[in-house]
């Protein structure tokens, strides 16, 4: 932090301490007016000492740390927006001239949509825009957080803010400064609030309780003394009914709430509420997307699988004639393939001036119509072992030879297919692949599986949801073979095969009239309605209007797969809150025995509850120094979160109740006769 960031949070935290402020948060408020009380009595009563001084300043700190966690948390927040904000005015651009080539550095805020600009190994991309030349690789780290740069070539989009590492690209321009996806976060982010959960009100209620009670406690404590003839000490009395006040989850409450919005907000995701952060860590159901979500999205090669009758080299040959023109990512992705095993040796020349048909939904199928290159009839395939000369022979006759691949289905009624192509097609499904069939001449000669990798992490992150007693159901509009193996593969119990899009909203619905909470992700019109009654919906920034404003969630980088990461901020806040409530409570029961039985020490009974046996004056002020600093302590704990650990709620709550729960008793015990001993040893009191 900067000396202007940390002169930023000290201004704020005092800000806070302003009654109008705190009487949102009553322990805190009620810890203010007991530090007034004392204060008011020390300068009636002229009592200077040490001690009363002492009692004071830590009764002050008490309530200051406290709204110090407020605006240090807001500022760990609101600084990303500063920071993103103050990089992208910074940023210039070499702007070129579309006539004449020409290079002029500008400012990115003069850059408009449709401005050609070039950004060498080195250079920030300065604002949002496409590739349109070159390729690069590029790190991303400082929008996306992921340090491994990526690479990126025509048409690839490209975020302002990422840094080309190599090679140099032409870029051009689609959105001004200020419609950006960097200050569209900033401006997210600073504008930001965090209205409270159903979870957090209900602890902010039981808190507000406990507040009550131990003020009931204070004053029949009052009137206790005054029956037995002692005249209570007005600071004493204050400083232990800070004690017993759960100042600790009162000051760090908000904290608590604001990190679950900024761990969203790091990961560019923009919670609507409060409640649907909570609503995250209460999820029962996750229903997940297959392509996109468990899964990279982009079907890779991985096998060639000849027919009967052929070799894979045949195979090969047939899918880079089909696919040399291909400029789907498909279609690359099989050049890229045949490339690393060595298959693409042939004329490519003559392969670009066939007859290209490109790849569309309706036909599910691409490829060429081999072709004489000249009237002389010249062989110009002879370097295909493929093509026959029988075959040649029939290029004179009929002037083409179709190649081609495509979906099974629909290759099996174009085409001729060998005895063992189900077999072979219902093979690769079970690998949980897809096959593609390849075509040649009049036959299907062989298939090529495909395979969606699964995303890295992803198994691991299911496993532990599974733990927590999440039920996952992976919905796909693959076939049932298909579908089944990527589930097994994952370790999804349910799955939905051959899946629509509206599918999702009676799944949720259905799940939910059993009472149970639910997650999904979607970006379309139809996704709408799930998302509408989804308990958490997740929409993409790239999706339609429609399905963002049904969601309570946006997320601007539009990858499904951050509904597990969801899920699990969820989970971390809910268990970061119950941990700290627990520690919080705990530490009060013990500061009560800690100071109670010296303060009642006139009672025969005292004795016997007096467990540090420290005097009455070091109990108290050995219980303020260690119920004030706790807070600031805990404040890390509280932004970065408590770790969670695979197991059942029931393991995860009993494993916590017991470092928390009883860490909380037993710590203030040894922490307060510490400090009492060294303040005794020291002869401070």
């Amino acid at each position: 932090m900067t000396l202007k960031g940390l002169l930023t949070v000290l201004k704020e935290s005092f800000l806070r301490l302003s009654p109008v402020y705190l009487i949102k948060n009553p322990t805190m408020f009620l810890a203010e007016l007991a530090f007034f009380i004392a204060l008011v009595y020390s300068a009636a009563t002229g009592l200077r000492s040490p001690y009363a001084i002492a009692i004071i300043v830590l009764l002050f700190l008490t309530v200051w740390f406290g709204t110090l966690s407020d605006a240090f948390s807001e500022f760990k927040t609101k600084s990303a927006a500063d920071l993103l904000i103050s990089a992208a005015s910074s940023y210039t651009a070499r702007k070129v001239d579309p006539r004449s080539g020409a290079e002029v550095i500008v400012s990115a805020e003069m850059l408009r949509p449709g401005d050609i600009i070039e950004v060498r190994a080195g250079e920030i991309i300065p604002i949002d825009g496409v590739i349109v030349e070159g390729e690069a690789a590029i790190d991303e780290s400082l929008v996306t957080g992921e340090s491994v740069p990526v690479i990126k070539s025509a048409n690839d989009e490209v975020i302002g803010g990422s840094k080309v590492v190599s090679d140099s690209i032409k870029v051009k321009v689609v959105k001004s400064l200020e419609e950006s996806f960097v200050i569209r976060v900033a401006r997210l982010i600073s504008s930001s609030k965090r209205p409270r959960g159903e979870n957090e009100r209900a602890l902010h209620v039981l808190v507000s309780m406990f507040a009550v009670l131990f003020s009931t406690i204070i004053i029949f404590l009052y009137l206790l003394l005054m029956a037995e003839g002692v005249v209570p000490n007005p600071l004493i009395l204050m400083a232990f009914y800070v004690c017993l006040l759960p100042t600790t989850i009162g000051a760090l409450e908000e904290a608590i709430g604001i990190s679950g919005i900024a761990k969203l907000l790091q990961m560019k995701v923009i919670a609507k509420s409060g409640k649907a952060v909570e609503n995250a860590g209460d999820v029962d159901v996750v229903l997940l997307d297959k392509t996109g979500t468990v899964t990279i999205g982009k079907r890779e090669p991985v096998r060639i699988v000849p027919l009967k009758g052929h070799t894979e080299k045949e195979v090969a040959e047939a899918a880079f004639l089909s696919s040399v023109q291909d400029d789907t990512p498909e279609g690359k992705a099989i050049i890229r393939f045949l490339q690393s095993k060595g298959y693409i040796s042939g004329d490519l020349d003559s392969a670009m001036r066939s007859s290209y048909e490109e790849f569309s939904a309706k036909t599910r199928k691409s490829g060429v119509f081999l072709k004489l290159v000249d009237g002389k009839g010249k062989e110009v395939y002879r370097s295909f072992g493929l093509i026959r000369k029988s075959d040649l022979f029939g290029l004179y006759l009929n002037g083409e030879i179709p190649v081609f691949k495509g979906a099974p289905d629909i290759m099996k009624k174009m085409f001729k297919v060998p005895d063992d192509f189900d077999e072979k097609v219902n093979e690769i499904a079970r690998n949980g692949s897809s096959p593609l069939a390849v075509a040649y001449y009049d036959e299907v000669i062989g298939l090529i599986e495909l395979k969606d990798v699964l995303k890295e992490g992803v198994k691991e992150k299911i496993r532990l949801l599974k733990s927590m007693g999440i039920e996952l159901q992976l919905i796909t509009g693959d076939h049932r073979l298909t579908a089944e193996a990527i589930a097994k593969e994952l370790g999804v119990d349910k799955f939905v095969p051959e899946a629509r899009p509206e599918d999702k909203h009676s799944i949720a619905m259905n799940e939910q009239k059993k009472g149970k909470v639910i997650a999904m992700v979607g970006d379309g019109v139809n996704d709408a309605p799930a998302l509408a009654i989804a308990n958490v919906g997740l929409a993409m920034n790239s999706g339609t209007n429609v399905a963002k404003e049904a969601a309570n969630m946006v997320d601007l980088e539009s990858d499904p797969s951050k509904l597990i990461e969801v899920v699990l901020v969820g989970k971390r806040l809910l268990t970061t809150r119950g941990s700290i409530t627990a520690f919080s409570i705990a530490n009060d029961i013990s500061k009560y025995f800690v100071v109670l039985p010296a303060l009642i020490a006139f009672l025969p009974s005292a004795a016997r509850l007096d467990v540090l046996g420290l005097p009455l004056h070091v109990a108290v002020i050995s219980a303020l120094i260690y119920n004030a600093f706790i807070i600031p302590a805990l404040i890390p704990l509280a932004i970065r979160g408590v770790p969670i650990r695979a197991g059942t709620p029931l393991e995860i709550f009993t494993w916590n109740f017991l470092i928390y729960g009883v860490g909380g008793i037993v710590l203030p015990f040894l922490a307060i006769k510490g400090i009492g001993m060294l303040i005794m040893l020291m002869h401070l009191v």
